[in-house]
């Protein structure tokens, strides 16, 4: 009997940890586990990416199934909140939704974790994915309810060793139920979609002989996307004549857009939004850079190294785990002056292009993805055979 799994996440909105989701499902060993996604809202970018063969249950409809007529669409969103809130109150009623009784439940985020321990299905195996550096953005004391959430679990696991050393020294606990399991990177998905033609008019611009600097993130604090404006500002104004493009979109979007406009750099520093599509935007450009104040292990810098593109990024959260000095990528501290020098080193320097470019290649996709997958399934299997390490 294959053994059921339930990943629990609030949307499938573009970002890292959707696309985590979407290659477990893709490489979940068949032959022993059938898989399911609960969604507390239908909508998201990556939606459709999810594997036909994987049933979704939706607790509350998306914004794309509502009207378009302003004061119904407001009713709607209210009566979701509503909806959802009593989904927390009487978490059995999830049990009509399903019509199956889940073996392992994955809260696959931390914000999922509370609905995760008052599953109704008393029986499962409970395990929280765990991807986010809390010291940044959160309190000691928000933090330590956490801690006591994790060791309700049966497994906790986290995206990087990085992301559970800090959260441990932060909070001054030991998480015994945790291990640390990297993310994965789709090659084959991100290839083929780096050859598609970019339709709209920021094709043109990608045309330009000016060097091009890349970068996909939400627009939030956590991205440091404000650094990087001032950093470009002074750039140009030493006469480094180049274009940063940013995929992405937050609540960060008015703040960082005004920024732009008030310092008059519309031409240069592009906020294009979302795009269901980053990767010919990337094969596009001469550097990748990613200014993060805190990460756990970017997605988006493995699929950059597929793509064979220099990167410059900060050297927050796992992302030492993933690249090497010098050698695949140039790391920096958060800081204005050495992101600068960075970008300055690129543009000056192709034979440092060159050396990284050549170590790139060296990355065997393959090969680092099969072990991760050996290591998912064997833990999932251990844990429905009642054993841990």
């Amino acid at each position: 009997m294959k053994k059921r799994i339930m990943f629990r996440i609030r949307s499938m909105q573009m970002g890292g940890v959707p696309k985590v989701l979407i290659d477990i499902l893709k490489n979940i060993d068949k032959e022993k586990f059938e898989a399911s996604v609960l969604l507390q809202i239908n909508q998201g970018e990556l939606l459709a990416e999810i594997p036909k063969n994987v049933k979704i249950t939706s607790l509350a409809k998306g914004k794309h199934e509502m009207s378009s007529i302003k004061y119904i669409r407001f009713a709607q969103l209210a009566i979701r909140s509503l909806q959802l809130e009593i989904y927390k109150v009487f978490p059995h009623l999830v049990k009509s939704k399903l019509h199956e009784t889940p073996d392992i439940e994955i809260a696959i985020t931390h914000s999922s974790l509370p609905d995760l321990l008052r599953s109704p299905f008393k029986n499962s195996k409970k395990v929280n994915w765990f991807h986010t550096d809390i010291s940044w953005h959160h309190t000691k004391t928000y933090g330590k309810k956490i801690a006591k959430m994790m060791m309700k679990c049966d497994l906790t696991i986290f995206g990087s060793l990085h992301t559970r050393l800090t959260f441990e020294k932060f909070l001054d606990v030991k998480i015994y139920n945790g291990i640390h399991i990297h993310n994965t990177f789709d090659e084959k998905n991100v290839l083929e979609k780096s050859l598609l033609e970019i339709t709209d008019i920021n094709n043109r611009i990608l045309d330009t002989q000016k060097k091009i600097f890349v970068s996909v993130g939400r627009l939030e604090y956590q991205k440091g996307y404000d650094l990087l404006i001032e950093v470009h500002q002074e750039l140009v104004n030493e006469g480094y004549d180049h274009i940063i493009v940013v995929i992405g979109d937050g609540s960060q979007n008015v703040n960082l857009n005004n920024k732009v406009k008030a310092l008059k750099l519309e031409d240069s520093f592009l906020l294009l939004g979302n795009r269901n599509n980053p990767y010919p935007y990337i094969r596009k450009a001469d550097y990748y850079i990613q200014p993060s104040r805190y990460e756990s292990y970017p997605i988006a810098l493995g699929e950059t190294l597929i793509l064979n593109i220099p990167i410059i990024s900060t050297e927050v959260g796992g992302v030492s785990e993933l690249l090497n000095h010098e050698k695949t990528a140039y790391l920096v501290n958060f800081d204005k002056y050495e992101l600068k020098t960075a970008m300055k080193k690129f543009m000056n320097n192709p034979h440092l292009i060159e050396e990284i470019k050549n170590e790139q290649k060296k990355f065997n996709v393959e090969n680092y993805n099969t072990k991760i997958h050996s290591k998912i399934n064997h833990v999932l299997s251990k844990l429905v055979i009642n054993y841990m390490d």
